[in-house]
This record gives structure tokens, sequence and C-alpha cells, in this order.
């Protein structure tokens, strides 16, 4: 279920699989800048952490992929690294490589469902203890992560995140505070915009697909306008109260040319410190 109302207990082992769109920018005429992502991703202690993480590239086709042979460094010096790199055969802009993520990501969780020939409730009790991931990060490929982003992001995860339909925890949108309620506030699903640090259910990923294209905006607006066609009642959602992410706004391969453009970031990210959420949850 995508809405349990219920926080996840602080013992539970979650999965979540990271998600980053990439293109090889200097083909476009812009610079490089994934492999800065990744130092944040390491200097944050994303990949020493305890936290069950898989990552996920998805790569647009680029004419050369020699821009990501810094990941090798990586997967040597922590072997327990799980990075994927997922290729297209021919190129793809922002918009088709991100709909190219979506469907990837639902049969990807879908394996052990369509897999299992028991009982209805023998076979929903398989897919939910050996599904692929629990929680999906839609991350963007050039944004700056805050000290033990992992542990802050799973507790955050774990006392909010099945009270949204989907969180955010960037956020350079107008949001709401909460009553008695320091670590989360409310934001209106209209005014979400950022996918630098998106999070939601595999449940919710089977819903974008289909009407993607139809809907207007960038990859964001048209993930959350996909959202309130099928959610049309849960008109708000639960975003962090202060960002854990920040978006280096190095520059829109898809809208360099776009007049008027000028990217974002969050006024409130709490820089490169630890927040320490994990102790006040």
């Amino acid at each position: 279920m995508i809405l349990t109302l219920k926080p996840i207990s602080k013992k539970t082992k979650l999965k979540y699989a990271i998600c980053l769109t990439c293109v090889n920018r200097e083909e476009k005429g812009h610079k490089n800048i994934i492999e800065e992502t990744f130092k944040s991703f390491e200097n944050g202690g994303m990949f020493s952490s305890r936290i069950d993480v898989e990552y996920y590239l998805f790569e647009s086709g680029s004419k050369s992929l020699e821009y990501l042979n810094f990941i090798e460094n990586y997967k040597i010096k922590y072997p327990e690294l799980k990075i994927n790199i997922i290729e297209s055969s021919f190129p793809l802009d922002g918009f088709t490589n991100t709909h190219r993520m979506f469907i990837y990501l639902n049969n990807l969780n879908n394996t052990e469902i369509k897999a299992c020939s028991q009982s209805d409730s023998q076979c929903n009790f398989v897919a939910e203890n050996d599904k692929k991931y629990d929680f999906v990060l839609w991350m963007d490929d050039d944004i700056w992560v805050c000290k033990k982003f992992l542990e802050n992001m799973d507790a955050w995860v774990k006392r909010f995140g099945n009270f949204s339909v989907f969180s955010s925890l960037y956020v350079p949108f107008i949001t709401f505070p909460m009553k008695n309620n320091n670590l989360a506030h409310t934001a209106y699903i209209y005014n979400y915009f950022g996918s630098c640090c998106t999070i939601f259910k595999p449940e919710l990923v089977k819903y974008i697909p289909v009407h993607f294209f139809n809907k207007v905006g960038k990859p964001d607006s048209k993930f959350r306008r996909c959202i309130e066609h099928y959610f049309p009642n849960n008109n708000k959602i639960l975003v962090s109260s202060v960002s854990l992410v920040q978006h280096m706004n190095a520059g829109s391969v898809n809208h360099a040319n776009t007049k008027g453009y000028g990217g974002h970031k969050a006024k409130n990210y709490v820089g490169n410190i630890d927040p320490k959420i994990y102790k006040y949850i």
C-alpha cells in the first residue's frame, strides 16, 4: 500500500533504489558534473553506510560513456557498493530517459510477483519480503548531500514515508509547518518541483508512464501531474522541514536555451553537516 498512515519500525531494514538519469554533458556543450556528485555522496558517507542501497544510473545513449569511468574506482574502493549503469542503444533526452526509468523500475519490482505461482496470500508475502526495493530515491546528477545522508533519510522515511503519496528531502518550493513536529512540513502537490531527492514507493511507479507524455512541463512536473491524475484527493504531501540535498544548478542540458530558465536551489539546505534526524525520531 502507498498510504498506511503508520510509521515504519526503526528496526525494519528497508531497501532503497537510488536512481539518477545522466548524460555526457560535454556532448551537449556543458561540463560533466556527475563526478562531483559522487564525491559528495562519498563525503556524505553514502558508500560506507549500512543502509541497504542500490544505485541505478540511467544513461541517455551518449556517444561516449568514458565520463562514467570514475565509477570503477568507487567499486574497487567499496567492494559492496552496488551501482548499475542502465545503457540505451539510442540517444534519449531528459523526458524519454525519465520515462524509461519509470518503466524499468516498474518491471524491476514486479519480477517476484510475476514469478510467484502460489496462492494470492502467499504470493503477496513473497513479493513483500523478496521485493527489490521498498522506496525509490529519484535524484539528479548535479547535487550535494549532507553528512550521513542515508542515515538521516532512512530515519525520516520510516517516520513519515507511509503518510504521503510521495515525499521530498529537497525543498525549494513553498511548504507549511506542522503542529508539534519540526521535522516535516506539508506542501501542496501542485507546488512541488525539483527531482533532486524525490521519494516514493514502488507501488506508485506504475501510475507514471501511462500519461507521462500527455502531461505538460519538465519531467518533475510530468511526474506530479500523473499523480494528480490518479490521486485527485491527495492534494498534499509531506516533505522535510529542511533540505538534506542541494542542487548544484550546473546548467540544464534540456533547457539551456530556454529563455528565463534559471534553474532552482533550496534556501533551507542544511549544508555539509550531519543534521542528526535519526536522533530526534
